[in-house]
């Protein structure tokens, strides 16, 4: 008979945990009589069942121990009749004991495991919505950056068309006293007479002045609205002005004056069409 194999095929965890059959029980009790390996493999995993439920055991609550003495004490004052005591085979006793053991164990087990299983997917649950969140954030302002380049496209493309448009009069305005190497350029509609204006090279202000144009009709200015400079290409419409001789730039406080400050004068051109 192959011991090894005997063992291996599971008929000693049955027996000690009471599944086994009647018939299986019997032969395996006298292979246990005639394999003295067989019989220490099943004392072993009787041992190792009954340390796993000592290490898992929960005491009862202190009021058991009162009440099964005052039972006690109630039975012997009776009296009244002697108490039927059934021997339970001691096999039986630590075969059931253990069974029961083994189920706390596992169940035990089966906890621990689960709760480990629940954190580990927890923690990728919340490391996905993370990277969802990440996610969405870069969308959002790839979409942004998206929108302001669309912006700015159709700004130069409607820039370019105006000043492609033949009816536009240019004027050209260079820069004054020290402000020589400033430029700027007017596109005046003849029909509709509005004013568009292209800023080629314009020093960036203070934060508290602003540029100011001016139409210059009769030799009185006239204002033509006030501009911000803006990063890179810069063509702002401005007011519409029916006729004038000129045109110039002033740097004012910001917001704009009633009337420009001659000295801050920083582009001056005539209207020659």
């Amino acid at each position: 008979m192959n011991i090894q194999q005997y063992i291996s095929s599971g008929i000693v965890e049955s027996y000690v945990l009471g599944l086994a059959a009647k018939e299986e029980s019997e032969e395996f009790e006298k292979i246990c009589a005639e394999y003295p390996e067989v019989k220490e493999y099943r004392e072993a995993f009787e041992r190792s069942l009954e340390k796993t439920a000592m290490d898992h055991a929960v005491l009862p609550p202190a009021t058991v121990k009162s009440r099964i003495f005052a039972e006690i004490e109630s039975e012997d004052q009776e009296g009244s009749r002697p108490t039927l005591i059934r021997q339970v085979p001691l096999t039986a006793k630590l075969r059931t004991g253990s069974w029961v053991r083994w189920l706390a164990a596992a169940s035990l087990l089966l906890l621990i495991g689960s709760t480990a299983l629940n954190f580990y997917f927890f923690s990728q649950y919340k490391e996905y919505i993370s990277k969802y969140d990440e996610l969405v954030t870069n969308q959002n302002q790839m979409a942004a950056v998206n929108l302001d380049l669309q912006t700015k496209l159709q700004g130069y493309e409607t820039a370019f068309d105006k000043m492609r448009d033949p009816s536009m009069s240019l004027v050209k305005m260079t820069g004054t006293g020290s402000h020589f190497a400033s430029l700027t350029t007017v596109y005046w509609d003849t029909h509709t007479k509005d004013v568009y204006l292209l800023v080629n090279h314009l020093p960036q202000p203070a934060a508290d002045k602003q540029y100011q144009l001016w139409a210059l009709v009769d030799g009185k200015p006239v204002d033509a609205g006030i501009f911000d400079m803006q990063e890179g290409f810069t063509f702002v419409r401005m007011k519409n002005i029916p006729v004038a001789q000129a045109f110039a730039i002033t740097l004012e406080k910001k917001g704009g004056s009633a009337a420009p400050t001659m000295d801050a004068m920083v582009v001056l051109g005539k209207v020659t069409g």
